[in-house]
């Protein structure tokens, strides 16, 4: 099958807890110690980056694919089930024999705020796992944290550029650790998506500074920059974008970047204009953080191209 849109990178077992035993005082949350209390909402999903993103893919009409490594335990299962459900076939998963799945203890606080513990198992993706000759005719690889693995990202954008497969980036924190050649490599991707704090320690400049814009407007042909509750910014080489956030109830803020890249790229996709894909970046992440989990509110086809969420 000739995929539009392959998704790359980790594929998590997330585990939501919400609980009227937390409390939030000055960004701290906290709970009596050796106490047992009622959780007042809880989920077990997949999540991460790949699989997240390859679902808004699926809901807004694009053939899709995701290459993601899982372990051969039993939380993998969660994560397969899930894909199914939403009719997507898992060719290009890997599933090692050795490693566990990963998985994430994610406390929302009652600020709808999220604070995860993660356990990585086998997400570190490697070169000899993804199948090149079935991804050449693949129109965007859409790729998202390697785990700091900057040998795979320059591989895959070196294959991206002989078959002629656009690329879009959103780096995880291992990748943005390394500057420099991050950097280097971005000038190769037609799309990249951060937040501002990632923004701002890639680039070593304040957003406040005159300079910040300028500087991602000349990295790629096309930045989205998020700010949690304060919006986002669409950047191009010639406009400046910017977007206020909908007016929705936050109930979890999980997977609010993916939603906004995934959906932004789809627009892109589909030929539509930067204004248009940042609309939609937004309609999909307020949808996701309304609900409980990065997949729920993900929005279909109809409903994004409508004013109701």
């Amino acid at each position: 099958m000739d995929y539009d849109i392959v998704s790359i990178g980790a594929a998590t077992v997330d585990i939501f807890v919400t609980s009227p035993s937390i409390k939030l005082a000055e960004g701290i949350l906290s709970f009596k110690s050796s106490s047992k209390n009622e959780i007042s909402s809880g989920l077990i999903c997949s999540g991460g980056g790949a699989t997240n993103s390859v679902t808004t893919f699926s809901r807004l009409g694009l053939k899709t694919n995701c290459i993601s490594l899982l372990g051969s335990d039993p939380l993998s299962q969660y994560i397969l089930d899930d894909l199914k459900k939403e009719k997507i076939d898992t060719p290009f998963l890997h599933q090692s024999k050795k490693e566990n799945t990963d998985f994430s203890v994610i406390v929302v606080g009652p600020d709808s705020s999220r604070t995860v513990f993660t356990s990585r198992g086998s997400s570190r993706l490697e070169a000899s796992y993804l199948p090149w000759s079935k991804l050449k005719k693949v129109k965007w690889f859409y790729i998202t944290s390697l785990e700091g693995n900057l040998d795979l990202l320059e591989t895959i954008i070196g294959f991206a550029k002989e078959n002629g497969i656009l690329l879009a980036l959103n780096p995880g924190n291992r990748e943005i650790s390394e500057p420099r050649r991050l950097l280097s490599l971005i000038s190769h991707t037609d799309f990249l998506l951060l937040n501002q704090t990632e923004s701002e320690a890639l680039s070593g400049l304040s957003s406040a500074s005159s300079s910040f814009w300028e500087f991602f407007q000349n990295l790629s042909p096309t930045v989205a920059i998020t700010n949690g509750r304060l919006g986002a910014h669409f950047l191009t080489k010639t406009d400046h974008l910017y977007s206020p956030i909908i007016n929705v109830r936050p109930v979890d803020e999980t997977g609010a970047g993916d939603a906004f890249g995934s959906a932004a790229v789809a627009a892109l996709f589909y030929g539509r204009k930067p204004a248009t894909a940042l609309e939609w970046g937004i309609k999909n992440s307020a949808s996701v953080v309304s609900q409980l989990g990065a997949k729920k509110g993900i929005l279909t086809l109809k409903q994004i191209k409508s004013n109701v969420i």
